[in-house]
């Protein structure tokens, strides 16, 4: 099969190029030209929210973005070979979520991060289901976040269960709303899609745990 021209290449496909090639610089120089934007404003939206609204410093910002660039090439690159996803958004979205989680840490790490009071965490969530079991089958509901993910993922399945537990993530987890993770652009939908997707897999969550329809 031909390679696709650099000059016609999407999130994809430069995404699996590099995967299968880590050694092709001009591979990873397409990467960087098609991503850096994305992993920039990822960063800088993160370190604002997440820093009560205080903007990132440039030369943070550079420091940040490099740190994201060696996650992604370190352990072999085990960042690009664990992806399963097929689709662009999905591309983007992992690649986002990966440097939102930098900004992040690195706040924790500063003793920075000013949690809003209404944060929807993981614990919160599974609290909730809790609440919701009347009729629950088995041991009560103690799960990871591979366990969530996963579960998510077979809930929701079609094409873009990937996507759609990212985006799960990027809300339940991060406390990222719908129209947050819109103006983020890591998929192609819409801030209304985005909030109607969410509340659709928090009630299939539900009736998953507690048996229902």
């Amino acid at each position: 099969m031909t390679e696709p021209s650099l000059a016609n290449v999407n999130s994809h496909q430069i995404f699996h190029l590099c995967a299968i090639q880590p050694d092709n610089e001009e591979y990873w120089a397409e990467f960087v030209r098609h991503f850096n934007v994305l992993l920039t404003r990822s960063v800088a939206v993160a370190y604002k929210r997440y820093a009560g609204g205080d903007r990132i410093q440039d030369d943070l910002a550079a420091d940040l973005l490099q740190d994201v660039y060696t996650s992604i090439v370190k352990d072999d690159y085990r960042l690009l070979r664990q992806f399963r996803g097929q689709t662009n958004a999905e591309v983007e979205a992992y690649l986002a979520h990966t440097a939102i989680n930098h900004a992040i840490s690195h706040l924790r790490a500063k003793g920075a991060q000013k949690r809003q009071a209404d944060l929807t965490s993981l614990t919160e969530l599974k609290a909730d289901i809790r609440s919701n079991m009347q009729h629950l089958h088995g041991p009560a509901v103690d799960l990871t976040e591979r366990e969530l993910v996963e579960t998510c993922q077979t809930v929701l399945a079609g094409p873009y269960c990937k996507r759609d537990a990212l985006i799960f993530l990027l809300h339940f987890r991060d406390g990222w709303s719908a129209a947050e993770i819109a103006r983020m652009k890591v998929c192609e939908l819409r801030e209304t899609s985005i909030a109607n997707l969410l509340v659709r897999i928090r009630n299939k969550l539900k009736n998953y745990f507690t048996g229902g329809e």
